[in-house]
């Protein structure tokens, strides 16, 4: 018998998807019902390529900072060709402008740690008690003793996100590893432990239960909608969703 997940095509729970789901319920529907705005910015492309160019530069013993820098850049470049929407100028210039100093500092950053990582942008699996489906995740680095996830940021981060420490409890649970997050700025990198890893478990259980509630509603997904209501002030409401949000919560009536 399949689970109300599956009922509504969820093979598998991500931390991203439980993210949402706590943060902007209605998006998360939106998400389960195949509605999404796939476009992406500038500023998602150049995290994007400096974690996988940092990550992957690790494993290369004596790899010049020019030669990071620039894989890095090949990866903004393709990520801004595969663009559908016109960005503004200025901010792709920018973003892609700081990319080296992004690479400067998280290069510094990591040799620091006097271990090569045993693997970069790995898989895991999780299965946790009363959820019927699985999670799955993707982590940055992995040492014999840790897990790290890379987060590239505009200002300097003075403490862990609720929403970020879910996320990397997903790892380490999974690889049974000491979770660390490395916030890095064009100027330092500050890196906060993840602590009490059973209590953000216990949350996204919480939290997993109920979006499975609102999804045991109603087999049809938009019957289960209804339930929450949209917030279109949130910057992640793009125009695009936004109109399939009125059709579906019928708001122009």
């Amino acid at each position: 018998m399949k689970s109300h997940f599956e009922k509504h095509g969820l093979m598998y729970l991500s931390a991203s998807t439980i993210n949402l789901w706590i943060s902007q319920p209605s998006l998360c529907l939106l998400k389960i019902a195949g509605y999404q705005d796939d476009e992406i910015g500038p500023s998602v492309w150049r995290g994007v390529a400096v974690d996988n160019a940092l990550s992957k530069a690790l494993e290369i013993q004596n790899i010049t900072e020019q030669k990071v820098i620039k894989s890095a850049e090949i990866i903004y470049d393709e990520n801004f060709a595969k663009a559908k929407e016109k960005h503004e100028k200025h901010k792709v210039l920018k973003e892609k402008e700081n990319i080296p100093k992004f690479i400067k500092t998280g290069l510094e950053f990591y040799q620091t740690i006097k271990e090569k990582p045993l693997e970069n942008q790995g898989k895991v699996y999780l299965n946790l008690d009363d959820i019927d489906i699985p999670f799955i995740g993707f982590f940055d680095l992995l040492y014999r003793k840790q897990v790290r996830d890379i987060k590239t940021v505009g200002k300097t981060v003075k403490k862990l996100s609720e929403a970020h420490c879910r996320q990397v409890s997903i790892y380490a649970k999974a690889t049974n590893k000491e979770p660390w997050i490395d916030y890095i700025s064009t100027k330092s990198v500050n890196s906060f432990k993840v602590k009490n890893i059973n209590y953000w478990i216990s949350q996204i259980i919480i939290a997993s239960k109920s979006l499975e509630r609102v999804l045991s509603y109603s087999d049809d997904i938009k019957e289960c909608c209804q339930l929450v209501y949209p917030d279109f002030d949130n910057w992640m409401w793009s125009e695009k969703l936004k109109k399939i949000a009125k059709d579906i919560w019928k708001l122009d009536n």
